[in-house]
Formats: structure tokens, C-alpha cells, sequence
């Protein structure tokens, strides 16, 4: 998600592709810092497969282990869930999450995503064959074979080219899960499937009759689902991990680093929703723009770290005046910005003025040193019709004024700035 939302490769990709060691350095990193196993990015434009240690290749629709960039593009959702093997790194089984990327007019521009290492699955599968002498095979929603027990009876590519069980394909591919029979060289083969939602993947374990006792063949339903749950268990323990990652990088993704509160993404995004639902509310909705007076002094005089610490205790004064339902954000810099929805021009006003007073009172550092600070606000009320950036002009407009005539003060916006 963070990938698929990154302005950098956006940009990178509308103005042409131009240095592609740009957006190879980009995957690197990005795989660096999050352990991952493979990072990627295919370009709808030019179908450039850009993989973080170089250009791989250019994609192709007649080409069928690039079959899954053309159905990311004409899907639905946003992303997937995938696993597949990896023709770019030694084709390893791998958890892929393809991203769709759009461009900021909502066109698709490119498939991006990661691509996590599946080797536990593809173990317990061998486990499971050598423990118990069963196979175990993933089969996709079209009947391919795609990982499988060492020594497999089926050597086949699809359910479909074998002879014995074609006939009964079509049942195993339209159940999410049964047992069924069918004879190989002699042999009666029974098999027990489960469908995998998550992963769109059928699991078949099979067990040849004559290796069953009597005993243990009145007690196979009982044996095989056992055996498959903890495959089941496996695959739902590799989504788990997988939804934890995607939320991790969601939270690094809005959240700011230094104060814990939102940062500028998550602002406009819920502004924007503020919007729409006073459009249709007819409630009130304003903003507060905060600009501390005079912080480069605090930087200069006594460091950095004490004025990354100073701009964690305004935080804690910011979010201590407010009410629940309010979203205060760093704006930037020493700048914040607080978004208040069923709350007029005067109530704003006086939340801005709390605050004012109370960082110009509140000690900065414990033990209290004399050191303070004061901020000036601006207050604007959004008025109908009026769009996100015209609001913040005037809110900004508002801290100008502030700052013009002396600052440690609070400035309503004016209807035209």
C-alpha cells in the first residue's frame, strides 16, 4: 500500500521511466528495510519488469508466467494476495502481495508489491508426505498443479491432463472441499480437498488404499482432516503474519514518527471525508493551523534533540485540549493542524486560544529551566462550496496576520483569505 501510494514512483513513472537504477534503488531499499524477500514493479506503459536488482524483463500477455500482471491489471480490488513461484529469483514458492498503482487522475500505471519467502509451506508439505506417506497438492482455480509432494504420484501440470481424474476435476474445483476416489496403476488413490479462500488454492491429500490398514482406514475422514488442518493452520498463520506486516506499514505510512499523531497524508485524507459529510450534514467543520513562534531558537540554543522533545510536549498539550472526536496532525516542521468537524468559528476560536495560553504557561523540560514558548493560530470555518486548499489559504493567511502583529496570538480567517 505504501509502495502503490508513493509519490516518488508515481512521478517516476508519469515522466517516462527516465533512470531506472532511480526506481532499482527505491525496491532495494524498500526491500532492505523491511526484510522482505523480492520487490518489484511492472510499468503498464512500457511493461517493464523492474526488480530490485535491475530490469528483469519486459512482460508479456503471450507469455504464461506473466499471466498475473494482465489479471492484476483487470481486476476489481486493489491488491492480492498471491502465492506463486518466483521465475526472478531461482522460481522459489513465494507470498506475493500485488498492489494495483494509479496515477492521481485514478488510471492504472503499474503493478508494484513484495514478495514474502513461502519455504515453511513447501516444508510441511515434504514433512507431511515423509511422516504419514500421504501427497499433498496446491491446485489453482484453473486445475494447475502448482506445489506438490516430493515422489508425487501426480506428475502432471493440471488435474485436467490426468486421465484418471479428469472426470471428477470439475467436482473438486467447484467444492470448497470433499473426498473422492480414482484408480492409477492398480491402485485405488483417495483424496480429500479443502479450498483456501485466502490464497484461491485447493489442497489435496491423497493416500494410496493399499497402504492403509483395515484400522486405519476406518479411521481416515478422521486421520486426513487432521492432517489438513494443520496445513490450513500453516496457510493461516502465513496470511496472519502477512495482515500484520499491511498494517505496520499503513501505520508508518499516516502516522508521524516524531510526536505519534497523524501526519499530513492521513489530514487530507480524512479533511477531504470531513467535506463531503458537512456537505451533506450541513454541520460545522473548522480547522486550526498552529505555527510555533520562534522554534529555531530552541534548535540553535539548545539542539535538536531537546526541540524534537519540546515538539512532543506541545503535542501532549495540543492533544490534551481537544475533544475525542478531533484530529490533531503535524502539518510540517514546527507547524500542526487540527481538524474539528460539528464545531463552529467561535468554539474553534476559543480551543485555539486553550491552547495558546496553555503552551505559553507549560514548562518545556522537567526540571523547568524558564524555558517557553508561544505559538500563533489561525482559525478558519469551512464555508459551502468552499474546496480543502482554499480553506487552508485562508487558515494559513490567518497565522500570517498573527505572526505580523506580534505573535503568541489567534487570528480568525477572513471569508477571502
Amino acid at each position: 500500500s505504501l509502495m502503490s501510494h508513493d509519490t516518488f514512483v508515481r512521478d517516476w513513472l508519469l515522466a517516462g521511466e527516465g533512470k531506472s537504477e532511480d526506481i532499482v534503488r527505491y525496491l532495494s531499499e524498500i526491500k532492505d528495510k523491511y526484510g522482505v524477500f523480492t520487490t518489484f514493479l511492472i510499468s503498464n506503459q512500457t511493461l517493464n519488469y523492474y526488480h530490485f536488482s535491475g530490469v528483469a524483463k519486459t512482460v508479456s500477455p503471450h507469455e504464461p508466467n506473466d499471466g498475473w500482471f494482465f489479471r492484476v491489471r483487470d481486476m476489481a480490488e486493489d491488491y492480492e494476495i498471491n502465492i506463486d513461484h518466483n521465475a526472478a529469483q531461482g522460481n522459489a514458492v513465494t507470498i506475493f502481495v500485488n498492489y494495483r498503482v494509479f496515477d492521481f487522475d485514478g488510471n492504472f500505471i503499474a503493478a508494484t508489491g513484495v514478495g514474502l519467502e513461502a519455504e515453511s509451506v513447501a516444508d510441511v508439505v515434504s514433512r507431511y508426505h515423509e511422516n504419514y506417506d500421504r501427497n499433498v497438492y496446491f491446485v489453482d482455480t484453473e486445475g494447475r498443479i502448482t506445489v506438490r509432494s516430493a515422489n508425487a504420484a501426480l506428475t502432471e501440470e493440471s488435474l485436467y491432463e490426468v486421465e484418471e481424474i479428469a472426470p471428477v476435476a470439475r467436482r473438486i474445483l467447484a467444492s470448497d472441499q470433499g473426498y473422492f476416489e480414482y484408480r492409477r496403476g492398480g491402485e485405488n488413490m483417495l483424496v480429500t480437498t479443502r479450498y483456501i479462500p485466502e490464497l484461491r488454492w485447493h489442497v489435496m491429500v491423497e493416500l494410496r488404499e493399499s497402504a492403509a490398514t483395515s484400522e486405519i482406514r476406518r479411521g481416515f475422514a478422521a486421520n486426513l482432516a487432521i492432517g489438513l488442518a494443520i496445513i490450513v493452520l500453516t496457510i493461516l498463520c502465513v496470511v496472519f503474519v502477512i495482515n500484520i506486516f499491511q498494517r505496520r506499514l499503513e501505520t508508518m505510512a499516516t502516522t508521524d514518527k516524531l510526536t505519534g499523531i497523524g501526519n499530513r497524508q492521513v489530514f487530507d485524507i480524512s479533511f477531504e471525508r470531513a467535506i463531503r459529510a458537512r456537505q451533506r450534514s450541513k454541520l460545522p467543520l473548522s480547522i486550526i493551523l498552529c505555527d510555533i513562534d520562534r522554534f529555531k531558537q530552541i534548535n540553535d540554543r539548545l539542539g535538536h534533540l531537546m526541540g524534537d522533545e519540546a515538539l512532543r510536549k506541545i503535542t501532549q498539550v495540543i492533544t490534551g485540549a481537544i475533544r475525542e472526536t478531533d484530529l490533531a496532525c503535524r502539518w510540517g516542521g514546527e507547524e500542526f493542524i487540527i481538524l474539528m468537524e460539528n464545531c463552529g468559528l467561535e468554539d474553534a476560536l476559543a480551543v485555539a486560544e486553550k491552547i495558546r495560553k496553555r503552551i505559553a504557561g507549560a514548562p518545556l523540560f522537567e526540571p523547568d529551566d524558564g524555558t517557553r514558548l508561544t505559538l500563533s493560530a489561525g482559525v478558519a470555518e469551512i464555508v459551502d462550496g468552499e474546496a480543502p486548499d482554499d480553506a487552508l489559504r485562508r487558515a494559513d493567511a490567518a497565522v500570517y496576520r498573527a505572526k505580523n502583529v506580534g505573535r503568541d496570538r489567534v487570528e480568525r480567517a477572513t471569508p477571502n483569505g
